[in-house]
C-alpha cells in the first residue's frame, strides 16, 4: 500500500504571497471538533533562570473526551518538576478568550494582546505542589505558516505562535519562592481527523533566549534577549516520512524572522542508559532557513548539546486506562525526553549583514513514537 500523502502548510502557499503570515484571534480559539487533540501552552525563560511550561491538553480519542494539565517548572540547582493532572472538564468562554479546567485557568484581555494564567493544579493535590502564576504581555504579532494547517493523510494538523512577549511570573517550586520577568512564547497546536500518534513519529522542539556575544552582564535582560524557536517533526512512515517545521527569531521581545524550513539532524546517538529503548542524540543540529519580517533571507544554526535530562515522560503511564490501551496496540514506547542546554550558542546569518553568535540557554525537547 502506498504512504497516505502529507502536504506541508508551506507547499500550499502561491507562488509570489508571503509564506509566513500574521495570525487573528481566532487561531487561538479552541476547535474540540473531532477526533484529535489540542494544546494551549504557555512556554517561559526567566531571568532568575526559570524555565518550562504551562498546558491545557485536550483530546478525543475511542469515544473518549479528556482534559490534562501539563506543566514544567526548572530552577538551575533545584530538582526539575514535572505534574501531570486530570482536568477533569474544559470550561471555555468569550469566543476562547478565557479558559479553564481543574486547577489551570488562562485569561486574554479584549485584544488579545496580554494573558494571565494561574497554575494550581500541584498544590490542589500536595502541600508540596507547585503553585504559579503568570502575565504574558505579547510584544510582536503572531505567525502561522501559510494557514497554519498541514494535511497529514485524511486529517490535519495545525499550530499557531505568539514568539514574543514579555513575562511576569511568581510562585514556589520545591518550596522555594519566585518572583521574576522573563520571556515567554504561546502555541495553539490542533489535530482533526488524525489521531495524535499519526502526526508525527518525531518531534524536535527548541526554546532558546539568549544575548549577542559581549553584551555586559548588566544589560542582560530579557527584555534585551534573543530567542530561538522550533517546532519541528516528521510525519509516519505511512505517511511518507515528510519534515514538518516552524521556526522563528525574535529580538528584544519583538519577531524578527520567521524560518519555515529546518533540518535537524541527531549526532552521536547511544542507547538510552534509562531504559526507554530508544537511542538518544548527544548533539543535535538544527538548521532553520526563511526571511526576516522587511524580507530579508534568514538563517539560524544551532549545535545543541542537551547534556542535562530534566525529566523523561512515559507517555502511556500518564494516559488514561482506555486510550493507553488504543496506543500500546501501535506504539511500542511513546517517550518525551526533557533536556536543557546550560550553555547553548545559536549563529545568525541576515542577509547584507556579518553573521554573529548568541549565548544563553535552552529547553530541549525530543518526542519519539515509534
Amino acid at each position: 500500500m502506498a504512504p497516505k500523502k502529507t502536504i506541508t502548510a508551506a507547499s500550499l502557499v502561491h507562488e509570489g504571497h508571503p509564506i509566513a503570515t500574521q495570525t487573528v484571534p481566532a487561531d487561538f480559539a479552541w476547535r474540540r471538533d473531532s477526533t484529535g487533540s489540542e494544546t494551549q501552552t504557555l512556554y517561559f525563560q526567566l531571568e532568575n533562570g526559570c524555565l518550562g511550561f504551562v498546558q491545557i491538553a485536550w483530546a478525543y480519542l475511542a469515544l473518549t473526551t479528556t482534559i490534562e494539565t501539563n506543566a514544567l517548572f526548572y530552577i538551575p540547582g533545584q530538582p526539575c518538576v514535572f505534574e501531570s493532572h486530570n482536568g477533569h472538564n474544559l470550561k471555555v468562554h468569550k469566543k476562547s478568550q478565557e479558559f479553564e479546567c481543574k486547577g489551570l485557568a488562562m485569561a486574554w484581555n479584549d485584544d488579545q494582546t496580554q494573558l494571565t494564567v494561574k497554575y494550581t493544579a500541584g498544590r490542589e493535590r500536595s502541600p508540596k505542589g507547585v503553585a504559579a502564576s503568570f502575565v504574558f504581555t505579547r510584544k510582536s504579532d503572531g505567525y502561522k505558516i501559510g494557514d497554519g494547517k498541514t494535511y497529514i493523510g485524511e486529517g490535519t494538523a495545525s499550530h499557531y505562535f505568539y514568539p514574543a512577549g514579555d513575562m511576569v511570573a511568581k510562585g514556589e517550586i520545591n518550596g522555594v519562592k519566585f518572583d521574576s520577568k522573563g520571556a515567554g512564547l504561546f502555541i495553539h497546536a490542533h489535530s482533526a481527523n488524525i489521531m495524535p500518534y499519526n502526526v508525527g513519529a518525531e518531534w524536535n522542539m527548541v526554546y532558546f533566549i539568549g544575548y549577542r556575544e559581549g553584551t555586559p552582564e548588566d544589560q542582560k535582560k530579557a527584555s534585551n534577549a534573543f530567542t530561538y524557536n522550533v517546532l519541528q517533526y516528521e510525519t509516519p512512515h505511512s505517511a511518507g516520512s515528510v519534515n514538518c517545521a516552524n521556526a522563528s527569531l525574535t529580538e528584544s521581545n519583538r519577531l524578527s524572522a520567521v524560518l519555515w524550513e529546518t533540518d535537524v539532524k541527531h549526532i552521536d546517538d547511544e542507547l538510552d542508559p534509562n531504559g526507554s529503548g530508544y537511542k538518544l542524540p548527544k548533539r543535535v543540529v538544527f538548521t532553520s532557513t526563511g526571511k526576516t519580517t522587511d524580507g530579508k533571507k534568514a538563517k539560524v544554526v544551532f549545535e545543541a548539546n542537551p547534556t542535562m535530562r530534566l525529566h523523561d515522560i512515559d507517555v502511556l503511564h500518564e494516559m488514561p486506562y482506555v486510550i493507553r490501551r488504543l496506543v500500546q496496540a501501535l506504539i511500542t514506547k511513546p517517550f518525551v525526553f526533557e533536556r536543557y542546554d546550560g550553555e547553548a550558542k545559536i549563529v545568525i546569518e541576515i542577509e547584507g549583514q556579518e553573521p554573529f553568535s548568541v549565548h544563553g540557554v535552552a529547553f530541549n525537547e525530543l518526542t519519539l513514537m515509534k
